[in-house]
């Protein structure tokens, strides 16, 4: 039981778009990059490009390239074989280090990840601070990464793979996401192909219709993930470790430095707990 902030809530969606690639250089770290790298994995009997690294996208090649394509394009590839359970350990790891910025982190399969960090910015110096220093950590361990923070789920990750580096005011989603390209969104490619031979080429384009068209013809689902992304409403992350049942807390408005004024504390929040737990008739096994 705890006081919940009357404030709307902030996400911080960070992705990795070469978390396979940045993974393996991580295992083999110290041996020089001499030509482009890409993943690979087979679909329909074919190997396509899974991941590829900055060297690769500047020779021209694309994720869901068949790799003889590649290699008539690029001659000189290093190719390794997708894992994607590794990739999804790495992810995790990832996951469990960003606990320290806050509790609730989140899954956003296969490389990125929602924080919330409704009430916790402020710890470190604002959200511009808090985005800087998770980015530039993760840069430091040898990861290419991008994130944004808005209000929504879906907003906040729209921006990450256009406007990276952005953050949005509460209110201010529909204008953030209108010039991006509805691919932007995330919806399938059939989809996005059939909005931009609609003229709609645009986020801006598509939310200037009206839903119910929109939802007539792309469905129903597309529409719910527009609004998201426009700031109406949102879909609930599902962070990996469950908030506890029960949390009583104290505010001060200055440093508590005292072993006298933690005591009394700690006694005060207690009575507090069980009086909580006790209307509840709930008992506890473990106190952190």
């Amino acid at each position: 039981m705890s006081a919940n902030s009357a404030s709307r809530r902030r996400i911080l969606s960070l992705w990795l778009p070469h978390l396979p690639i940045d993974r393996i250089r991580r295992r083999s770290s110290g041996a020089q990059v001499e030509f482009p790298q890409v993943v690979v994995a087979r679909e329909h009997n074919a190997l396509l490009l899974y991941a590829i690294d900055e060297m690769a996208v500047r020779a021209g090649l694309s994720v869901g390239l068949p790799l003889a394509n590649a290699r008539a394009i690029c001659p000189e590839l290093t190719v390794h074989d997708a894992d994607e359970a590794a990739d999804r350990r790495t992810l995790e790891d990832i996951a469990d280090w960003c606990d320290r910025f806050t509790p609730l982190v989140a899954l956003d399969p296969p490389h990125g990840l929602f924080l919330d960090i409704t009430g916790c910015a402020h710890l470190f110096g604002g959200e511009r601070a808090l985005l800087r220093t998770l980015t530039s950590a993760l840069t430091r361990q040898g990861f290419a990464v991008s994130a944004a923070i808005a209000a929504t789920s879906v907003c906040a990750r729209t921006l990450t793979r256009c406007v990276p580096g952005s953050i949005v005011a509460d209110g201010e989603e529909a204008d953030a996401v209108a010039p991006l390209p509805v691919s932007a969104l995330g919806a399938d490619e059939a989809i996005a192909r059939g909005l931009r031979r609609a003229g709609l080429k645009t986020i801006g384009d598509v939310a200037a219709r009206r839903r119910h068209e929109i939802a007539a013809r792309f469905g129903v689902r597309f529409t719910t993930l527009l609004a998201h992304a426009l700031g109406e409403g949102d879909a609930p992350i599902s962070p990996r470790k469950l908030p506890p049942d029960y949390i009583v807390e104290k505010r001060f408005a200055e440093p508590v430095a005292t072993e006298s004024t933690i005591a009394i504390t700690l006694s005060s929040l207690t009575a507090m707990l069980v009086s909580a737990m006790d209307r509840q008739g709930k008992g506890a096994r473990r106190l952190e």
